[in-house]
Parts: structure tokens; C-alpha cells; sequence
């Protein structure tokens, strides 16, 4: 599926690509920024990345990118490390259970 991003910057996805494309980096609200403050070292680094996150127009394409590629650090779509593992662990719960049905 490839990214599409509209000019209100609301990505969408379209069919005929093979993975997220990162067509929604030039909308991001981080594009300015230090990249450390996404590469915390503690807890309220975490917190302070979220915040920018929470403001970010395409926060959602951000962090299922994170996902899809497997990037196991920093703060991507406003979501740490530890809950981007508890977001996959889920999906393939989720996964499995609907298969099994």
C-alpha cells in the first residue's frame, strides 16, 4: 500500500505498494526538532516526545511505520518502545484468535 497524503496532510493509504511508503515525513511536526529529544534516555524524556507526538498531524502514520519496520527505539507516532512491543504482541494475539475461530 503506498501513503498518500492529502493537502490537509490526513494520510491515506492506497493499494499497490508493497510496504507504508514515508511520504507523511513532510508533514511531520518533528521535522524541525532535535532528533535526541526522540531518542530519550528516561521516562520523562518519554513524556516530552509524546507531547510533540500528540500534536503531530500524522502521528498515526508515524507509528505504524515504527511497526511495520520493526524500530525497536525511540519515541515514534507518540508511542515508547515498550508500547509499540504491547501493540504487536496484541495484533498477533488478535491474529492467532481469529484464525483459530
Amino acid at each position: 500500500m503506498m501513503l498518500q497524503i492529502n493537502p490537509v496532510y490526513e494520510p491515506q493509504m492506497s493499494q499497490g505498494s508493497e510496504s507504508l511508503a514515508a511520504e507523511w515525513v513532510a508533514f511531520r511536526r518533528c521535522a524541525d526538532m532535535d532528533p535526541n529529544v526522540f531518542f530519550p534516555n528516561d521516562g520523562a524524556g518519554v513524556i516530552v516526545a509524546q507531547k510533540v507526538c500528540a500534536q503531530c498531524p500524522v502521528a498515526d502514520a508515524c507509528r505504524e511505520y515504527a511497526l511495520a519496520n520493526n524500530i525497536t527505539h525511540g519515541v515514534w507516532g507518540g508511542t515508547s518502545e515498550r508500547q509499540r512491543r504491547r501493540i504487536l504482541r496484541d495484533r498477533r494475539r488478535a491474529s492467532k484468535a481469529a484464525r483459530a475461530a
